[in-house]
């Protein structure tokens, strides 16, 4: 009798335990869908210059997955026009992440080669700047010549 009780009190704490094995991860965010225009670790290795003109692409981020649209204007390689533009159907407290960032961007990325821009944390924004730098390797990739 002993060892049924034992045997049921076993299995009840592996059926326990097992889901939250599936929990784990700590901090990881999971994982979005890569796509062919996914950020790479070098810029322009091959030294070709970008095509003037202005470019939109959306920039994902975090594990919701949230996202921006950026547009930038370029001319001889560098930005001299930007815009941010939040995601449409955001909570007051993520609209207010992505409004500061937007609005803290210009002041950092205009006058600087395409290249050279990869933001960090700006306006109190620690995510934002992962969908900014998404949406500008995927505007990179737009602007090769050649492509």
């Amino acid at each position: 009798m002993k060892s049924g009780i034992l045997t049921r009190a076993a299995a009840a704490s592996v059926a326990v335990l097992v889901p939250l094995a599936g929990c784990s991860g700590g901090d990881t965010p999971p994982s979005r869908p890569s796509s062919p225009s996914s950020p790479r670790a070098s810029t322009n290795p091959s030294g070709t210059e970008y095509k003037d003109g202005t470019y939109t692409a959306k920039g994902f981020y975090g594990g919701a997955p949230s996202y921006l649209i950026v547009t930038v204007t370029l001319s001889a390689d560098t930005i001299t026009k930007v815009a941010v533009e939040p995601m449409p159907k955001n909570n007051a407290i993520s609209r207010g992440y992505q409004e500061r960032f937007a609005a803290a961007v210009p002041g950092v990325v205009i006058g600087k080669s395409l290249d050279d821009v990869k933001v960090g944390k700006l306006a109190g924004a620690s995510g934002c700047p992962d969908g900014f730098n998404d949406a500008l390797a995927k505007i990179r990739e737009q602007t090769r010549t050649g492509n």
